[in-house]
């Protein structure tokens, strides 16, 4: 293979790959658990924020099915690929930054922003994503806040909830 057909083969694989993530975004957008999870493998591997690990496509479709219909229920996602990283020939890895806009509003909220790492793998059936590990971006400044926050008794922690609560009230 010359290096023409070896970089057209890249462009090609790489433009593949870049697909699942609007594919996803429309998915999520429309509420579809099924549309979300289908470039994913019958195997894969998928690690949601806060640690859950789904095993293979129908779980992580049921998954995020009940969490359309309910606690993520008309937020839509924006973002875009930050880079696309080819180990070999068929396997790569993805970055993805992902920004969320919650229900009733129009812009997002940085606290749900997110920088999911893809594992994708190319086999028979072409590319599929073999693992997915979703991260929160999350600050320096927040984190210190948490680390705050989590050294309060339950007492004050629920004291700074109802604060926090009070505050987003219309006055």
């Amino acid at each position: 293979m010359n290096s023409q057909t070896a970089q057209t083969t890249t462009t090609t694989d790489e433009s593949a790959i870049r697909a699942f993530h609007r594919q996803m975004i429309d998915a999520w957008n429309r509420g579809s658990g099924e549309g979300f999870a289908a470039p994913f493998s019958e195997t894969a591997d998928f690690i949601t924020f806060e640690g859950t690990h789904l095993k293979g496509r129908k779980e992580i479709a049921a998954f995020h099915q009940q969490a359309f219909d309910t606690v993520v229920k008309g937020t839509r996602l924006e973002g875009e690929v930050d880079f696309v990283r080819f180990v070999n020939s068929q396997l790569a890895l993805m970055l993805v930054v992902i920004r969320v806009i919650l229900p009733g509003q129009t812009e997002t909220s940085p606290s749900r922003d997110s920088l999911p790492l893809y594992v994708v793998t190319k086999g028979d059936e072409g590319w599929q994503i073999e693992g997915l590990l979703n991260t929160r971006k999350l600050t320096l400044e927040r984190q210190f806040f948490l680390d705050d926050f989590d050294l309060l008794s339950v007492e004050a922690q629920r004291q700074v909830t109802d604060l926090v609560s009070s505050l987003k009230q219309p006055h």
